[in-house]
């Protein structure tokens, strides 16, 4: 009976000690919330001419958005959402602010999102660690009389003292994920090829 309660004691100390390792391991989902359109956005009546088809891709060479050191092993993040769906959501809220239709099915123009690249490469030294932050997108817009290609891309260096984290991380991917989509919403040449190849 007592070998029974020192076994059941033992597996219960195991279990508890288990629980506590996993709980002190961070995320590796990193969750980004991009700004919406503001309310100095064109809404273009002259736009509604166009019903637009917005679809996304990854063309990444790798899953992740970083990797770092943690407990002498590789530890790699992800996005929440996918980086294909955060883009297409951007786009989508861009050109229903500045007035066009967005449909799946009886569209005039198809408009290509492709995420080229969305990493943070992360170098770590004893006392002090780099973070460079890189986001590049191709928009592709093919309508019924031509097609119009235009890329835009951030990047950032962020430096800090002692070991990475998550949190350093998502500040520096969030801080170029701003500026894409600042310089996103403030382009005409996007809109303007859609209106001007719908013809």
């Amino acid at each position: 009976m007592k070998l029974m309660q020192k076994l059941s004691f033992g597996a219960c100390l195991a279990s508890a000690i288990l629980l506590a390792g996993c709980s002190s391991m961070p995320s590796n989902t990193l969750t980004f919330n991009p700004q919406s359109p503001t309310a100095t956005t064109a809404f273009n009546t002259q736009n509604q001419k166009a019903i637009v088809n917005v679809v996304s891709k990854d063309g990444r060479n790798q899953s992740e958005v970083s990797s770092y050191t943690l407990n002498s092993a590789l530890f790699k993040l992800y996005s929440s959402p996918a980086v294909e769906k955060l883009f297409q959501q951007v786009v989508q809220q861009d050109l229903n602010a500045k007035g066009f239709r967005l449909a799946d099915s009886g569209v005039n123009t198809n408009v290509l999102v492709t995420v080229k690249e969305f990493y943070a490469k992360v170098e770590e030294g004893n006392i002090r660690h780099k973070i460079t932050s890189k986001i590049q997108l191709e928009i592709h817009v093919q309508g019924i009389q031509g097609n119009f290609t235009k890329n835009f891309g951030a990047s950032r260096i962020d430096e800090g003292a002692l070991g990475v984290n998550n949190n350093d991380i998502q500040k520096s991917l969030d801080a170029t994920l701003t500026d894409v989509v600042s310089a996103l919403y403030k382009d005409t040449e996007i809109a303007g090829a859609i209106s001007r190849y719908v013809n």
